[in-house]
């Protein structure tokens, strides 16, 4: 849990403050984890100045697609919108990329579907996050699933996704309570 809040939220532009809020204990602790963090993944720190540099000499970020995202706070007076925008515009291309690639990954899986023939019997029912629920028959679902996995994990190269593979997982049940 500690590890989840402290990726998520330092990525997301958390401070020591909020850090210390989430994880409990004290800000000496807070500080420790935040400054151990930046000790063990230099890069990161790295890639927030310049996302934040670039975003304030253009107003914008963007996505690895190119999708851009404007940020006028970035120019505010008031210490607080400012340090917001700031924060947003880190997280844009992160949370843009994703978004970008889960709505590609829908329109190829759409596109599987219709090439197979299957469009009137796998049914695309709900997207949460970064998460696709489909209703598909019993027979061959396993199959189905693998596919789906291969054109989700495809959507990027490993040279446009910096070396970072996608990782897709699956799971099938009778029931959206039974999948894990």
């Amino acid at each position: 849990r500690k590890a989840k809040v402290i990726n998520f939220g330092i990525l997301y532009g958390m401070g020591v403050t909020a850090l210390r809020q989430n994880l409990g204990g004290t800000r000496e602790e807070a500080q420790e984890f935040y400054s151990q963090y930046f000790k063990s993944f230099p890069g990161l720190a790295e890639y927030m100045e310049n996302t934040k540099n670039e975003a304030l000499r253009f107003g914008y970020t963007k996505t690895i697609f190119g999708r851009r995202r404007y940020f006028e706070g970035l120019k505010s007076k008031l210490p607080f919108i400012r340090a917001s925008a700031e924060r947003m515009a880190i997280n844009a291309p992160i949370q843009g990329t994703q978004s970008d690639i889960l709505k590609i990954a829908m329109a190829r899986i759409d596109k599987y579907l219709k090439e197979k023939k299957l469009e009137k019997d796998v049914l695309l029912l709900l997207q949460i996050h970064d998460e696709l629920i489909y209703e598909v028959p019993e027979e061959g679902v396993e199959n189905l699933a693998k596919d789906i996995k291969k054109i989700m994990e495809s959507i990027l190269s490993e040279k446009d996704g910096a070396g970072v593979p996608i990782e897709v997982n699956f799971c099938f049940g009778k029931n959206w309570g039974e999948l894990k």
